[in-house]
């Protein structure tokens, strides 16, 4: 069912962060009762960093550079950096992190997650590219197979949205798609659609065309458009997008994966850490899932990247492959 599916991520979440109550002794250690009276001067911003910093170094972190500290979390977050991965650098049961532990470590991990999650939204943006492609392509041709049928020469050739879509579509994990919803997303898009160029709208005569709406929509909305379609312009999709056949549930696996990448990448929740509900690494199941395409650009820029981020961070920080196993899942599914 639905729920059971979001249960088994949030359990999956629950295993994955089993220290997370022994990181939390240090995070959210009684800093109001050190807070002053706040006057909004930087002092006082500087001031929390200065607090934060001694919590860390009370959790066994070494900070050689103070200024360096208050930057970095002053800029992208102490809970950004702290909260998401100090606990990559702590080993069993442990109260402390790893001994000689440095924030500059810390950081940089934090720093490759970014940089692992950048290459892999753009790896993504380019599987987006050509299914929209061949969503277009197939709407195009579906539409004028249909007014072929539906009317004359004489008649108004304008089709309805109940024409091409089915009313809703039920998926694996119980979320229902409906035509309805869709509806209402076009119609904002054609009341809000940006000019892709100029001319554009006397060419067609303002009509919006396939292209603009299809392009028009978030990687969601458009997925949702695919499962609405009657199953004959699915099957071309599909076909025209991956190596072997796909059946829709296999589909849905894929985008699911995705979506749930993206998501958590657009709120720039850590990724290194996350596992799917096969508990696999939620970027190895990114790779995989690029690997089925037609269009092998987006795998091998992926594996090739990846190899060089990670290769370059090693260089930096060797003796952390000791310590963090991800890298060793890495090694063997996307080198």
């Amino acid at each position: 069912s639905r729920w059971t599916f979001y249960f088994s991520k949030v359990f999956n979440l629950i295993l994955q962060s089993a220290k997370e109550s022994i990181v939390n002794n240090i995070k959210n250690r009684s800093l109001q009762g050190k807070m002053k009276v706040m006057t909004k001067s930087n002092n006082d911003f500087e001031d929390i960093a200065r607090w934060r910093m001694d919590f860390c170094r009370e959790f066994g972190v070494t900070i050689n550079d103070e200024e360096y500290f208050i930057d970095k979390v002053q800029t992208y977050g102490y809970r950004e950096i702290i909260y998401q991965y100090l606990d990559h650098f702590i080993e069993g049961n442990s109260e402390k992190v790893r001994p000689n532990t440095t924030f500059e470590e810390i950081y940089a991990f934090y720093q490759l997650d970014q940089r692992l999650k950048n290459e892999a939204l753009i790896d993504l943006q380019l599987f987006e590219q050509t299914f929209k492609a061949a969503l277009i392509d197939v709407i195009e041709l579906y539409v004028a197979q249909l007014k072929a049928k539906k009317f004359n020469f004489y008649q108004e050739s304008r089709l309805k949205l109940e024409d091409l879509l089915k009313e809703k579509y039920v998926m694996q994990t119980g979320r229902v798609i409906r035509r309805g919803e869709l509806r209402s997303r076009i119609r904002r898009i054609k009341e809000n659609y940006l000019e892709p160029f100029d001319g554009y709208n006397y060419l067609y005569s303002n009509e919006i065309t396939t292209w603009v709406l299809i392009k028009e929509m978030s990687f969601g909305v458009a997925c949702n458009f695919f499962f609405l379609l009657h199953h004959k312009q699915q099957a071309i999709i599909l076909k025209r997008v991956f190596k072997n056949d796909l059946s829709l549930a296999d589909f849905e696996k894929v985008i699911e994966s995705m979506r749930y990448f993206r998501n958590r990448a657009a709120h720039n929740y850590s990724l290194l850490i996350i596992k799917n509900s096969d508990d696999e690494f939620l970027y190895n199941t990114v790779y995989k899932s690029l690997l089925r395409l037609k269009n092998q650009e987006p795998a091998r820029r992926m594996k090739s990247n990846f190899k060089d981020i990670i290769n370059k961070y090693l260089e930096e920080y060797p003796k952390l492959i000791l310590h963090i196993k991800f890298f060793y899942t890495y090694h063997n599914a996307i080198f």
